[in-house]
């Protein structure tokens, strides 16, 4: 492919990507402009290096060398969190390493795909509750549910606490998301620290019980890296952030694919021609077209040259996965949702980084919008926004997510297939 505009890279040009005063909900031509004229600019709203071209987000994202996430990646920090508070994307090597290994094998592609006739009864069991209503929110009624529900299978949650347990992490996932982008922390740290305990107490108890279960918490429990076991202040930490990581993202994935099947009538109807058969497909579009995470925060280690410009020790970058998910260098069309690009020659994984921080959790991710998009669809064709509705994304950079999404539906839902 060749980049559809002329223009080289102009010196002293100024981003035009506004994410804080002016973020819009398609922010495709001054991402492109960003992308053509300032690739790799300093960008005074966000008081960072902005980083707009497929290459150069892999490049900020897979380089840990050079740029640390030690100082956070969902928003800045001015200095590091404590170490024993440091838990995956908020941390480098050596301490990142450990935690990696901790995971990777409990979050398996083989082991997501034996979920799959789980998803499949649980999103069923949803549509059922919502299928007398007519209309029901997006994000509460059935996303964040879930979302949830995937995570407490996944830890072993027993069933008669599963409830309270969703509740209690969704909860967790809103402080998250409202302490994003410098906005109030409220209670955060005192509600963060009350979770974490009775996580602690969850983790103590899989302990005494033995290692005979398969569920994620007891896996954690009785892992060893190097020999040792991890502190149980460590699992919790690393619990916590597949709860928010988890819920929060796919919330975001599961909301934003309604809103472009509504958006993109055609490609809402040739998906509705096979919903089983394109939701694979589908979910690869809408994690590209608009992902839920815009961007992801590092900080400079040592001085550095990234495309044209110096970079110092300390600054920040931004680098912008939106842009990078729109460069017509590597996606034909960037800027039309096509929910049937060929993916066997295309690259995947930008909405999940790179490098040694790619996201642990892209299977249950992807598995979970490919169900829900394959059953809410097959069984509410008529599934639609609401007319008229209009809705707002949640302010900041990091973001790309509505804050409600309402949705409505004439007929009876179809039999269910599980």
């Amino acid at each position: 492919m060749t980049r559809r505009s002329a223009d080289a890279p102009v010196e002293g040009v100024q981003p035009r990507y506004r994410p804080y005063t002016a973020k819009t909900s398609e922010p495709w031509e001054e991402l492109a402009h960003d992308r053509a004229r300032c690739p790799v600019a300093r960008n005074t709203e966000l008081d960072a290096v902005q980083v707009t071209t497929y290459e150069g987000v892999k490049e900020v994202l897979s380089g840990h060398q050079t740029w640390s996430s030690a100082l956070g990646n969902i928003w800045p920090l001015k200095e590091p969190l404590p170490p024993e508070e440091q838990v995956l994307g908020w941390t480098d090597p050596p301490r990142h390493t450990r935690q990696r290994k901790l995971l990777v094998k409990a979050l398996s592609a083989s082991r997501i795909q034996n979920m799959r006739p789980f998803s499949e009864r649980f999103t069923d069991d949803l549509v059922d509750e919502l299928a007398d209503r007519g209309s029901f929110e997006m994000y509460d009624d059935f996303a964040a549910r879930m979302a949830a529900g995937h995570i407490c299978e996944l830890l072993g949650i027993p069933e008669g606490e599963r409830d309270a347990y969703a509740r209690a992490a969704q909860r967790m996932e809103e402080l998250v998301t409202g302490t994003m982008d410098g906005q109030a922390e409220g209670g955060y740290n005192s509600e963060l620290n009350e979770w974490l305990e009775h996580l602690g107490g969850m983790i103590r108890a899989k302990r005494a019980a033995g290692p005979g279960s398969d569920d994620l918490i007891t896996q954690l429990s009785f892992a060893q890296v190097d020999g040792d076991y991890f502190d149980v202040g460590e699992i919790a930490r690393v619990i916590q952030l597949l709860n928010v990581a988890g819920i929060g993202t796919t919330i975001g994935a599961i909301g934003n694919t309604a809103y472009l099947l509504d958006r993109y009538p055609e490609q809402k109807a040739r998906f509705l021609s096979d919903p089983e058969g394109l939701a694979r497909s589908l979910a690869a579009e809408s994690l590209r077209f608009e992902g839920p995470i815009s961007g992801l925060w590092r900080t400079c280690t040592k001085p550095t040259r990234l495309g044209d410009l110096d970079v110092r020790p300390g600054e920040k970058a931004f680098a912008v996965i939106s842009a990078g998910n729109h460069d017509p260098l590597v996606f034909d069309r960037p800027d039309e949702f096509i929910i049937e690009r060929d993916w066997a020659n295309l690259p995947t994984d930008l909405p999940f980084g790179q490098g040694i921080h790619f996201c642990v959790g892209m299977n249950l991710a992807r598995l979970e919008i490919q169900v829900a998009a394959a059953k809410l669809y097959s069984r509410l064709p008529d599934l639609r926004v609401r007319p008229g509705f209009e809705p707002a994304l949640f302010p900041g950079a990091v973001l790309r997510r509505f804050q409600t999404l309402e949705m409505v539906f004439d007929a009876p839902a179809l039999p269910r297939t599980t």
